[in-house]
């Protein structure tokens, strides 16, 4: 089977019994046998785990609606007695007994777990170049970033290694890397996905676990074999249904607004993409207005309580880590409770100025980045101003984690040079259904799934 076939077209065939999860999960190793040295989207495979779960998964009549489809998972969520290394060498020999709760769900769903895929170190870089296990280089150019942190992931979705992957998205870390690598990338309202069992929450509830896939459906299948939450989750969104169910062209007529301003400057090519997007948004007969919410005053307290998270993590030597976190865990060590609590105060008012944008509008469009995919060993190759030029670079996505609105990146555009351009959609808290019923009726109208890297 052809495997960029779509994930729920890949589980329709193994109901059918065309195919057997067990052929497309040998079919999927051996392909990533053959790719991944070139792109290193994985760190570490685990065909037999992958191959006995795919027996089961042909063996058994529970209709789960991905039953047998191949996926991987992001190397900072642990996969019981595997190592869970995230992305350091502080912790590249650390394992843990207990499935995260995503991947207990993924189990449940019946998905053959192909292996880990590569991440900046703890998730700190909006870019995969500078952990453990090195860059991940981009499908479509490897020269170039596959974005980050989920870059092993959305590498691993664009070139045909997985049917859908799992990502974890902290301040664009799923939509960035789908931006880079021309996926869908889908980050869910906060509480959606528990963070349970082991941890509480992560980084005040502004990351969340998430979906990256080649189709907008697949990426919301991918979603439903995700969502939960355990007793006392800080945070929880019970759905109401099936995500997927919603990923059908929507017939509504919306109030979308859209804009291209950012704290960054906007490339050309990537603003007239979503101005393209916005006049066929009004040609599908949605009102279109230009404008959006002032997100600029999130910009310090995120930093800060990224920079708490950091130093929270139980490092124990920290001569392993790569610059940029030595950095940042002394920065750390200078915060006092007093500023972490403050900061998350100053998140939490201005959220509710930022999601009042939403009580005039249903949806907004925006760049997914400022800017396509770059070269690697550019953006924040100096320590001194790598942090402003990544949330430079994460401008339209890390405020929706602070927000902990629905947002999906859609590949609906290419530069001049052949690489991916990334847009935007958010959805009112909650929104999830609203924002896919658009994105399928966007991939109707301007649809990609015959654009593929050209990887041998």
């Amino acid at each position: 089977m052809d495997p960029f076939a779509s994930a729920l077209d890949q589980a329709a065939a193994v109901r059918r019994r065309e195919v057997s999860s067990a052929e497309l999960t040998r079919a999927y190793i051996e392909r990533i046998e053959r790719l991944n040295p070139r792109l290193n989207a994985y760190v570490l495979t685990t065909p037999e785990l992958a191959l006995e779960q795919a027996k089961a998964a042909d063996a058994a009549n529970i209709g789960y609606p991905l039953r047998g489809v191949p996926t991987s998972i992001k190397d900072n969520v642990s996969l019981a007695g595997y190592p869970i290394t995230f992305g350091s060498r502080a912790f590249e020999d650390y394992t843990l007994p207990m499935d995260f709760f995503p991947v207990a769900r993924i189990k449940e769903e019946g998905c053959p777990i192909l292996g880990k895929t590569n991440l900046s170190e703890f998730g700190t870089r909006p870019t995969v170049e500078h952990g453990l296990f090195g860059p991940t280089h981009n499908p479509w150019n490897p020269d170039h970033s596959a974005g980050g942190s989920s870059g092993g992931a959305a590498a691993a979705v664009a070139a045909g290694l997985c049917a859908f992957a799992h990502g974890t998205d902290g301040g664009g870390s799923v939509r960035i890397p789908a931006s880079c690598c021309g996926t869908v990338g889908l980050k869910p309202s906060r509480g959606r996905i528990s963070a349970g069992p082991l941890l509480g929450e992560h980084w005040a509830g502004l990351s969340t676990d998430g979906a990256i896939a080649r189709t907008v459906a697949d990426a919301a299948a991918g979603l439903d074999a995700m969502v939960g939450h355990l007793p006392g989750d800080a945070y929880w969104s019970d759905t109401d249904g099936r995500f997927a169910d919603s990923a059908t062209p929507t017939d509504r007529k919306l109030r979308i607004g859209f804009t291209v301003r950012s704290s960054a400057n906007v490339e050309d090519q990537v603003a007239s993409c979503v101005r393209e997007v916005a006049r066929l948004l009004e040609g599908l007969g949605h009102r279109v207005t230009e404008g959006g919410p002032d997100t600029e005053p999130f910009r310090t307290p995120m930093q800060l309580v990224v920079v708490a998270g950091l130093g929270s993590l139980p490092i124990s030597d920290e001569s392993k880590l790569e610059p940029f976190n030595a950095l940042g865990l002394a920065l750390a060590r200078q915060l006092s409770a007093i500023d972490y609590v403050r900061s998350v105060d100053a998140i939490r008012m201005h959220s509710r100025v930022v999601v009042g944008f939403w009580d005039t509008h249903d949806v907004l469009v925006t760049p997914t980045l400022p800017r396509t995919a770059p070269r690697l060993n550019t953006l924040g190759a100096d320590l001194a101003s790598a942090g402003d030029e990544y949330m430079d670079f994460v401008s339209f996505t890390y405020p929706y984690n602070c927000t902990g609105q629905p947002a999906i990146s859609l590949p609906l555009g290419v530069d001049s040079a052949g690489l991916p351009i990334g847009v935007q959609l958010v959805g009112p808290p909650r929104g999830e259904a609203l924002i896919l019923s658009l994105a399928s009726q966007l991939e109707q109208a301007r649809p990609w799934s015959g654009r593929r890297p050209h990887i041998h």
